[in-house]
């Protein structure tokens, strides 16, 4: 038996992972992932259909139970992450990384924090749960190939995020190498997520993360129990997580540079309510609207060139029937950018995408694929937006770094503004001030549990 494995590898360096150890840019860079995640978590948990879900959800629960954050009630911590995950999946405004198209915030986040209150874990363990879960779940993203992974129809926020829960449950439980392999191994058997939602147009989606923390949270548990996980997950010949749903992977990937690479540090935050692919159309828009005061009544077509992933997923449909489709419309989201100046929570809501005027721009929108885009992705995720006008004029814009890519981040600032704007209306403008202040300094906190005491929010 091969003893050396992708897996093995990965958990020896988490094992040895320490808070001392880690570069002052990670730590920083994984509280401002922490501050984003919750912001994006209780602005979802207000979201349509949260509230019944958790009452219906809490009802198989038991009495003693950890915070589901923005909706008032506890619930056992694998519960309470399938919530909290779903919540910070929910608005399509939580992080991503480019090369393991992959959302880790939305999953690790909730796995370490929901964990680690049911733990009384330390401000500092927090950070080192989350960076060890980020970094596990991007690595395997990074490897599995996200350009053929998701053209298979799979899902990796869903598939690779079992793994970086896992990883940060992990340490919080403090498994050990072989614990950590299994726990590995058991996450990765519980992969899953597919991209059906697309052709009806159902709301499943944020359930990926949710499920996927959960999952994480569970194959520590198990591996913590004594239950062995194949340390060949990733590479096995029948049943290797890789060559199982990617024709394209690098097994390689999963531990190059571990130690001097940090992915936690290249993560993207959304400023815009959808899906990332269409966040390089909406900068376009936005910027042509701009430099140009264009009127939309005088557009006669646009034409957008773009990457294969872009086009076969938010290219699907140029008439959404709801929110769900609309956040997965590029077509709509050009439109509505180029409308309203603005592609927030509102150009997303069931009224807006009613507009039939929005409606018939949108139907003007032709996408294709772009040899030089295409080529670049998923290492770098960008388009070419043409507007032609009635008279003929032809307005051009490209973006190779979207607002919020770590070439064209977000200020600290901004990062603040967009929490505070998504979690006030769960918690309140007050705590969200102090959740956001408290995250500042989350390494000085001895315990997590003042933290996880504002995020509950009020009973429904």
């Amino acid at each position: 038996m091969n003893l050396s494995t992708p897996t093995r590898e990965l958990a020896g360096y988490l094992t040895g992972l320490t808070y001392d150890s880690l570069p002052l840019r990670v730590v920083e860079s994984a509280k401002n992932c922490i501050l984003d995640s919750l912001g994006c978590a209780l602005g979802g948990s207000q979201a349509g259909g949260m509230v019944e879900l958790a009452r219906t959800m809490a009802r198989y629960g038991g009495e003693r139970g950890v915070s589901v954050w923005g909706l008032g009630v506890c619930a056992p911590a694998p519960l309470a992450a399938v919530l909290n995950g779903t919540s910070a999946h929910a608005l399509e405004m939580d992080d991503v990384h480019r090369e393991a198209k992959a959302h880790a915030g939305a999953v690790v986040v909730p796995a370490a924090l929901t964990l680690g209150e049911d733990r009384n874990i330390s401000g500092r363990e927090l950070i080192l749960a989350v960076v060890a879960g980020y970094e596990t779940m991007l690595r395997i993203g990074a490897g599995i190939g996200a350009a053929s992974h998701r053209l298979k129809g799979w899902h990796a926020t869903g598939t690779c995020g079992t793994f970086g829960a896992a990883a940060a449950a992990g340490k919080i439980l403090g498994l050990d190498n072989e614990g950590l392999t299994w726990a590995l191994g058991l996450a990765g058997t519980q992969s899953f997520g597919l991209w059906a939602f697309t052709a009806d147009g159902a709301g499943n989606k944020k359930f990926h993360a949710g499920r996927a923390a959960e999952s994480g949270i569970l194959a520590a548990i198990l591996a913590e129990g004594g239950m062995s996980g194949p340390a060949h997950i990733l590479d096995a010949k029948d049943g290797g997580l890789f060559a199982a749903t990617s024709d394209e992977y690098s097994l390689e990937k999963v531990t190059a540079g571990l130690g001097e690479r940090f992915l936690i540090t290249e993560v993207s935050v959304k400023p815009y309510s959808c899906c990332r692919s269409m966040h390089p159309g909406i900068d376009a828009a936005l910027m042509l609207r701009r430099n140009h005061d264009i009127d939309p009544a005088r557009i006669n077509r646009i034409a957008i060139g773009t990457y294969e992933v872009a086009v076969q997923q938010c290219g699907f449909t140029n008439r959404p029937r709801n929110t769900a489709e609309a956040q997965f419309s590029l077509p709509y989201g050009v439109a509505v950018a180029l409308t309203d100046g603005s592609a927030l929570l509102d150009q997303f809501s069931a009224q807006r995408i009613r507009d039939g005027r929005l409606l018939d721009l949108a139907s003007r929108v032709e996408l294709a694929v772009d040899p030089e885009f295409h080529r670049l992705y998923p290492a770098r995720w960008g388009c070419r937006l043409q507007v032609e006008l009635q008279d003929g004029q032809i307005l051009t814009q490209e973006v190779l770094a979207a607002k919020g890519d770590p070439e064209n981040p977000l200020t600290k600032e901004e990062l603040r503004d967009k929490f505070l704007g998504l979690a006030q209306g769960a918690i309140g403008q007050h705590q969200a001030n102090l959740v956001a202040d408290m995250i500042g300094h989350l390494e000085e906190m001895d315990t997590v549990l003042p933290l996880t005491g504002l995020l509950g929010g009020k009973p429904h």
